[in-house]
Formats: structure tokens, C-alpha cells, sequence
């Protein structure tokens, strides 16, 4: 074993930001209303819950002194967060494109109309932009 390599990829593998405060002021601002950031904020709530519960048994005893497993599965979350950052931006970007296009498609009185009528509300609407 190799003392400074093993401590680079723990140090790689831990330090990276924690994320928890990003998520849950980006599903806020993209909820659009009361009524659905309340939901993301429980499924978020949620999942962040079952996440703490998984991540209490990726270190086991059979494992040690290395925790090549352990490590193996810490790389594979971090590999897939990054996976699912990436595309989740990918979605916004092409959702508010679609939602320029159909806007910007539109003329004055159309959109004066579609304000004054619609019955969607919060990130429904064509006017809605996500953050991303």
C-alpha cells in the first residue's frame, strides 16, 4: 500500500462541496408556487433521508483496513451525482429553449391573452424560465 496515493484519492473522493444547500434553493426557485415547493421540499426531504441511511452502511467491518469497497461505491456516487448535475442542467436549458421558442413565437396580443386566460400557474406557464 502507498500511503500518498491512498491519501490523494480520499482527499479527491471527500472534498468535494457539499451540495445541499444548492439543491434545495434550485428545486425551490423552480417549484413556481407554494403548493409544489412544498412537495420538492418533502420528496427532497425525503430522499435526503434515505441517502443517510444508505450512506451509514458503505463502510463495513468485512471492508477494513482499506475499504476498497467502500471507496469503489463512494467513487460510483460521486461519478453518478455529477452524471445527474449535468443532465438535470441539460433539461432546464432545453426546456426554457422550448419555452423561448413557443414565447417568442408568439405576437403582443397573444401573450397579453395568454397572461389575462391561462389556468397555469407557477413553472407551468410559458413565461416561466427554470434556473439552472
Amino acid at each position: 500500500m502507498q500511503p500518498w496515493p491512498t491519501f490523494s484519492l480520499l482527499t479527491i473522493l471527500l472534498s468535494y462541496p457539499y451540495c445541499h444547500a444548492i439543491v434545495v434553493s434550485w428545486a425551490s426557485r423552480n417549484a413556481g408556487s407554494v403548493r409544489t415547493r412544498s412537495v420538492s421540499a418533502a420528496f427532497y426531504n425525503m430522499t435526503m433521508q434515505m441517502g443517510n441511511i444508505v450512506s451509514a452502511n458503505i463502510y463495513s467491518a468485512d471492508d477494513k483496513p482499506l475499504y476498497y469497497r467502500g471507496n469503489s461505491v463512494l467513487l460510483a456516487l460521486n461519478l453518478l451525482s455529477m452524471a445527474l448535475f449535468a443532465a438535470t442542467k441539460g433539461y432546464y436549458v432545453l426546456k426554457n429553449r422550448a419555452r423561448e421558442r413557443i414565447w417568442n413565437a408568439m405576437g403582443e396580443v397573444q401573450r397579453e391573452e395568454y397572461l389575462a386566460t391561462t389556468q397555469s400557474e407557477g413553472n407551468k406557464r410559458w413565461d416561466f424560465r427554470f434556473a439552472h
